[in-house]
């Protein structure tokens, strides 16, 4: 059984509720508090008001503020920028070590396949004490 859909203004007043909501406490707006106020499915409200997201949602969703010109790092941005360009070189350094532990690696795989294909291995007696005895 199928749900009725709410109306379109139904639907312009929880925008509406949402937007603010979101102007209220500091936000961003978003569908899915649209949908999550109305308990409609994601794929549902988009395919019955897509049309009414694209011209009474997002044209009165607020833009956020952008600096037009870059600005000198502040003391927490260069912090932050020393740690990237610290963990770079430790990347760097931990993919030359890994490169050095495969060659390592493929190596001592070939070494092992030679041993193992090309030659019989004899059992040597122990020195240290006698051969036990063989069965009778």
């Amino acid at each position: 059984m199928k749900r009725a859909l709410p109306g379109t203004e139904t639907v312009r007043a929880a925008i509406d509720t949402v937007l603010a909501e979101a102007a209220a406490r500091g936000r961003h707006p978003t569908v899915t508090a649209i949908e999550r106020l109305l308990d409609i499915p994601h794929a549902t409200f988009h395919r019955h008001y897509a049309d009414l997201v694209d011209v009474h949602f997002r044209p009165r969703i607020p833009v956020l503020a952008r600096p037009a010109t870059p600005t000198e790092p502040s003391g927490s941005e260069a912090r932050t920028e020393a740690n990237l360009s610290r963990l770079r070189k430790e990347n760097t350094d931990l993919r030359r070590t890994l490169a050095l532990y495969e060659e390592a690696i493929r190596q001592l795989a070939l070494e092992n396949d030679a041993l193992r294909s090309g030659g019989t291995v004899l059992p040597l007696p122990n020195r240290s004490r006698p051969a036990p005895p063989g069965p009778s």
